[in-house]
């Protein structure tokens, strides 16, 4: 159970990261003033950290489903 706690607060920091770079990728869209640049590196930014929210997702959900299967 320790070890699993321990897990669940580290998919739950990276889970806050990737919604911040989400945040951050909407607000450095917001200003880009239409500079193609810095459109561009948003939407990566949106993207990607769109993929790692699934990813985070996903691997709590499995992680979940290990620790109910074990006990």
């Amino acid at each position: 159970t320790i070890i699993g706690r321990i897990i669940k607060t580290i998919l739950g920091m990276t889970g806050s990261i990737a919604i911040a770079m989400f945040v951050y990728g909407g607000i450095l869209w917001m200003v880009s003033a239409g500079n193609s640049d810095k459109t561009q590196k948003s939407k990566n930014i949106l993207l990607w950290s769109t993929l790692g929210s699934i990813v985070i997702l996903s691997s709590y959900m499995i992680v979940e489903f290990v620790i109910n299967s074990l006990k």
